[in-house]
């Protein structure tokens, strides 16, 4: 975008008039509603649906005063016209960018003026040209949890079974004498991934951060990089940020050794993997028709015989009797009845008191296995594509289609292009054809549920709203309850839906002997090999040592396609293998490598997509 353009938007007034059409006309002057994707924006649609994000120019200050307040006016304008010309100049791709951008700047702000009021200083922190190198520095020292000596697990310990919200965890390190940055991040790593978390029937058998001690590399390089931003937009600002980008980044070296690489996704056992893909298509091929037709007649008896005869505060003071009523006159398909359906729509107390997501096996509504035919068909998805949360969330009703080219069943997503464009890509994506009308069914279930639906994912709670994703995680970890996942250790393997991504890539590669990386790459939209490579990986899993064991043995039976190489410590073990091969006693060969295993902690790298490194340690 030519630089004239951006001076246009700083010289104008905030009217929703004059803002970027990137910027939803409903938007206020300190809330910007932008696309979560892209640029286009819909005048009719709401800015508080799940298609925008909020850019929030109101913050509250560590002295309890806030953005809005007109001593603050220099800040909040300098950070408008750096938000307005990052997206504007193409210096970054999306609107959506700017939630984090701005987040960040008020928090530097914050923290210098935390600063400046603890060392009885006068708080003059009035512009962007007030931050120092020194603010800077403190700012992401205070996210380093370990050299501040804070001990999260011992806090998580002496938490133990409390309900992990802000207050209560607030409550809990309200004594410690930390910066509110560090204040915000503790409470950030305390608190439960999953808000219902404790609905569980058991307790999770991984966990997404092995280190409970340091925050992730990856967080302060983002921060970083926001940080990053004022200064690439300093010269539209009235009072310049001068920090520059060279200098963020000596900075971030100096302090990165307390952070931690971030965890490559957990890689589910393949047992797992095959409980959730199974039963996802099982509710399809066995519940979904007869469930579709159940619902519809229910509701259809709902119209007729409630809607209709009664005032709506009548049903609504009556609705657990009407539910019954209706549930009781509809006869349910012997398909159906395994399933103990004993409430009509949602439940409220006609179940009883909630303990955990077991429950459901004993008495589930309409409501929760709709729930579940939206995750059960998300499982399918991003089995079947190996497509990403993002492009599973934009799915349309229109995104089944037949190639003309080659006959196949696709399903057209949007992903991030690999060149410097700001729009997302539409791709095709071919399907097994049973998954392509399990898909199909569904989406025309939702749409006559949902007319006009924006996406395949309309919530059946608020009109015109999409699932967001923290009730999708709810739905997943109901389901896996419902669908008894196997056990490990007494733990259950709960679910996401980018370990569905991975599973895809590493089952592929592992699976395919002689495959070329290339077809993975393009099926999982990546742009460079390697990170491919990084998702098959499944060396550092410990949960496929069977699978490491099978994949020895057609090694040493001459069935690899891929070119194999040994430790020279493993050498020697493995050439008293190949002996029993060489005499065609198999049973002997798997108990040798049984034996070996027993001593050895053998491990597979994959190196390229035609090498595998076989490694051991003791």
């Amino acid at each position: 975008m030519k630089k004239s353009k951006i001076q246009k938007w700083e010289s104008i007034s905030t009217s929703p008039i004059d803002r970027p059409d990137w910027v939803h006309p409903q938007s206020t002057a300190f809330e910007w509603f932008v696309p979560k994707t892209g640029f286009k924006v819909d005048p009719s649609q709401s800015p508080t649906c799940s298609k925008y994000v909020k850019v929030n120019f109101n913050y509250k200050f560590c002295n309890n005063s806030n953005a809005t307040d007109l001593i603050w006016n220099l800040i909040t304008k300098d950070l408008k016209s750096s938000a307005i010309a990052l997206i504007e100049s193409s210096t970054s791709k999306r609107p959506s960018t700017l939630v984090g951008f701005i987040r960040t700047a008020f928090e530097v702000i914050d923290h210098a003026l935390e600063l400046r009021i603890a060392s009885n200083r006068s708080p003059k922190i009035l512009t962007l040209s007030d931050i120092t190198k020194g603010h800077i520095k403190s700012f992401l020292e205070a996210h380093d949890l370990v050299a501040m000596g804070i001990h999260v697990s011992a806090l998580n310990a002496e938490l133990g079974s409390t309900v992990r919200n802000r207050k209560n965890i607030s409550d809990k390190i309200a004594m410690m004498d930390i910066p509110s940055i560090t204040r915000k991040a503790l409470i950030q790593k305390l608190k439960d991934r999953d808000a219902a978390a404790s609905e569980r029937e058991f307790d999770s058998a991984y966990e997404l951060d092995d280190n409970d001690q340091a925050l992730s590399i990856s967080t302060i390089q983002n921060k970083c990089t926001d940080i990053s931003y004022l200064h690439i937009t300093k010269e539209h600002q009235e009072y310049q940020f001068e920090i520059g980008k060279h200098e963020i980044t000596d900075m971030l070296n100096d302090v990165s050794k307390g952070f931690t690489n971030k965890n490559q996704t957990p890689l589910m056992p393949t047992n797992i993997a095959f409980h959730y893909i199974s039963h996802a298509i099982k509710f399809h091929r066995d519940y979904a028709p007869s469930l579709r037709k159940y619902i519809q007649d229910l509701d259809t008896y709902y119209t007729a015989n409630i809607l209709s005869k009664y005032a709506k505060s009548t049903i609504r003071s009556n609705s657990h009797i009407f539910k019954r009523q209706v549930l009781e006159a509809v006869p349910m398909p012997n398909e159906l009845k395994s399933l103990n359906i004993k409430t009509y729509g949602k439940c409220s107390f006609s179940r009883g008191k909630y303990e955990s997501h077991a429950d459901l096996r004993d008495h589930i509504s309409t409501r929760e296995l709709i729930d579940f035919y939206a995750i059960t068909t998300r499982i399918l998805i991003h089995t079947f594509t190996a497509c990403r949360l993002l492009s599973a969330s934009l799915l349309d009703k229109d995104c089944l289609t037949l190639s003309k080219m080659d006959g196949l069943w696709d399903i057209k997503l949007k992903i991030p292009k690999s060149s410097s464009s700001n729009e997302l890509e539409i791709i095709k994506r071919p399907i097994p054809k049973v998954i392509w009308d399990f898909i199909y069914d569904y989406i025309s279930f939702m749409e006559d549920r949902h007319p006009g639906m924006a996406s395949i994912w309309p919530s059946d709670t608020h009109k015109d709203v999409d699932r967001d994703e923290r009730v999708n995680r709810k739905m997943l970890d109901q389901y896996s309850d419902w669908i008894a996942v196997p056990l490990i250790d007494q733990k259950r393997w709960y679910a996401r839906p980018h370990q569905f991504r991975r599973f895809f890539a590493a089952f592929f590669f592992y699976l395919s002997e002689g495959t070329d990386i290339e077809p993975l790459r393009w099926m999982m939209g990546h742009i460079e090999p390697s990170i491919t490579l990084y998702y098959a990986d499944i060396s550092t899993q410990a949960d496929w040592e069977r699978e490491t064991l099978e994949f020895l043995t057609a090694f040493l039976e001459g069935n690899v396609g891929k070119d194999v190489l040994v430790d020279d410590d493993l050498e020697e073990d493995l050439s008293e293998c190949s002996l029993q091969v060489k005499l065609g006693d198999h049973a002997l060969l798997a108990e040798h490598l049984r034996e070996l295993s027993s001593h050895r902690n053998i491990k597979l790298k994959i190196l390229n997509d035609q090498k595998i490194y076989i490694y051991a340690s003791k």
